[in-house]
């Protein structure tokens, strides 16, 4: 029998996720703690607007209930807490709506229930709500605004934070999760929390290099809608992105038209402040080698042996560049 699913919190991800899984097909229950919108909702007035979002709500409505009163969630076998988070001017979230939210929902809990943080959250948040009567996760939520009911229904993919990563997800929770047929990532709590975060820097950074380099184009010449096509084409920029971490950027290419994107941005009054971090960030990574040796090996050893494998900078290639900035291992060598 499939598996009955509840979600709290009647904002834009707990309304949307809602009825993409009744329109997978499963019984939902819709809960939030303030009558008023749980009174418009069953008279079939949303509060949030998105394509198709009305329609499967009316065509769907058969599995759906709608409820104020937290102990209806007794009989859920997974239940999202799913509340938007809102951040104020500084870009700090505000948790305690979810908290809130968090402290009605899990005492109405059956005893064989999954309960799933949906809404997003800073690493260790999830972690921080243990011991919890039932098993706890963290999923990834993939909300876009003007296509939360298409991301909702069909996901790329789907993320799951856990205590025990390597265990399997509990049955409810894996049944839910296979109708969508994409890949299931699982990872410790934090790794979840905090992909979120780094799929947003992925995102801030090419919206970076778009309005660094179109301000640009305006100056030189040349047109950024000629040029965005060439870089949707570039695998590198897609499936083949550059995302393991290592010792900022290396070849020279990387480094050169960096340095280029620099001097324009000077030249024509520009913003090219992002670019400057990039490779002020790219300057302390080189460091990290030397760092882990300084706070991890020498007060254990202060005359260790060291090997270095590998001093290419790609893996199956034999391109190698001397830099200067090296001089921190002979420092301590000499100082040694």
């Amino acid at each position: 029998m499939p598996p009955s699913i509840a979600f709290a919190g009647m904002t834009h991800l707990g309304l949307c996720s809602g009825v993409a899984a009744a329109a997978k097909g499963f019984t939902v229950t819709l809960f939030d703690s303030d009558p008023d919108r749980i009174a418009q909702l069953r008279d079939g007035h949303l509060p949030v607007v998105e394509p198709d979002l009305d329609a499967l709500f009316a065509a769907h409505r058969g599995r759906i209930a709608i409820t104020a009163d937290a102990d209806d969630l007794g009989d859920a076998d997974l239940i999202y807490v799913a509340p938007d988070v809102p951040t104020d001017d500084a870009g700090k979230s505000d948790l305690d709506a979810l908290r809130r939210l968090l402290a009605q929902v899990v005492p109405s809990i059956g005893e064989h229930a999954v309960l799933v943080i949906l809404s997003q959250v800073p690493p260790g948040f999830t972690r921080s709500l243990a011991p919890m009567p039932t098993p706890l996760y963290y999923q990834v939520e993939t909300l876009i605004f003007g296509r939360a009911i298409e991301r909702a229904l069909e996901p790329e993919r789907v993320i799951v934070g856990a205590a025990e990563p390597d265990e399997p997800l509990p049955a409810a929770l894996a049944t839910f999760l296979d109708s969508f047929g994409c890949p299931i990532l699982k990872m410790r709590y934090e790794s979840a929390e905090l992909t979120k975060i780094s799929i947003n820097m992925c995102l801030v950074a090419s919206i970076g290099v778009a309005n660094t380099m179109a301000e640009i184009c305006e100056h030189v010449g040349a047109d950024w809608g000629e040029i965005a096509p060439a870089l949707k084409l570039d695998r590198r920029i897609g499936q083949h992105s550059y995302l393991a971490p290592g010792l900022g950027l290396a070849g020279g290419n990387l480094e050169r038209d960096l340095a280029t994107v620099i001097a324009l941005s000077r030249t024509h009054g520009t913003d090219g402040g992002i670019v400057e971090a990039w490779v002020a960030n790219s300057a302390h990574r080189k460091s990290w080698a030397w760092q882990v040796v300084r706070d991890h090996v020498l007060p254990r050893n202060p005359r260790p042996r060291i090997a270095v494998l590998g001093l290419a900078y790609k893996e199956n290639t034999h391109s190698t560049k001397t830099r200067r900035r090296w001089r921190c291992w002979s420092n301590w060598r000499t100082a040694k």
